[in-house]
């Protein structure tokens, strides 16, 4: 009788400011807080009916009760991915459901902090492997310092770039830092990058190595650094 309950397609979007590379900072929780009020409101639109049958609501408020008791026990174990699962699945069942969303931001602050790697991307070289693998489904947070310069010489004609270069997405402009996550060379050479901003916050793709770079259709004469910190739980 559950599986005829109208599901909400309604999805938690979850999104915390954890560290900069020089301070770690907390998120300003009135943003935060204006955030979860939008998408509350949005979930609310899709709510599902609850049964009118009295055996029937007996049914979803027991189902409830132990999917949350499961929650908290797996988190107990520190099972993390399960209990993200079952959280999760609350969620998009019943979106208004405070204890839920609670342990779905617990979960998800574990898995954004649950590694880090600070690493340098050069603006004098192409693709380079930021020491971190990705795994598919973890949260992770991106936080970005420094600063570089775009150096190119030119005619009056100025400087075309040729097609095999240009990025498909037009957010990408020339000096932007870019990233993909790659597991073979034809990916890295082939693959659709992204751009990369600090305070940026996604849940991996796929299973990967996280690339970084200054796009540029040639960096050797380029000037400068950033400093990019990944947060997340790595594959080891």
């Amino acid at each position: 009788m559950i599986s005829s309950m109208r599901f909400s397609a309604a999805f938690i979007l979850v999104v915390s400011f954890l560290a900069s590379v020089l301070n770690a900072q907390r998120p300003d929780p009135r943003q935060t807080q204006k955030r979860l009020q939008e998408q509350m409101k949005a979930a609310a639109e899709n709510q599902p009916q609850l049964p009118s049958d009295p055996v029937l609501l007996n049914l979803h408020k027991e189902f409830i009760a132990k999917a949350e008791k499961l929650a908290v026990e797996y988190e107990r174990k520190k099972d993390f991915d399960k209990a993200r699962e079952v959280y999760e699945s609350l969620v998009r069942l019943v979106p208004k459901y405070g204890a839920a969303e609670a342990g779905l931001n617990r979960i998800l602050a574990n898995q954004r902090a649950q590694d880090r790697k600070l690493t340098d991307v050069l603006a004098t070289q192409g693709w380079q492997d930021s020491g971190v693998t990705l795994l598919e489904g973890m949260p992770v947070q991106i936080e970005v310092k420094g600063s570089w310069k775009v150096v190119f010489e030119t005619g009056p004609a100025g400087l075309e770039i040729p097609n095999e270069f240009r990025p498909k997405d037009n957010r990408i402009k020339l000096g932007t830092l870019i990233g993909i996550v790659a597991n073979t060379p034809t990916e890295l050479a082939e693959g659709q990058p992204f751009v990369v901003t600090s305070g940026m916050s996604f849940n991996a793709k796929k299973t990967g190595r996280l690339y970084l770079r200054m796009f540029d259709v040639d960096p050797t004469d380029n000037e400068g650094k950033m400093y990019v910190l990944i947060q997340s739980t790595f594959a080891q």
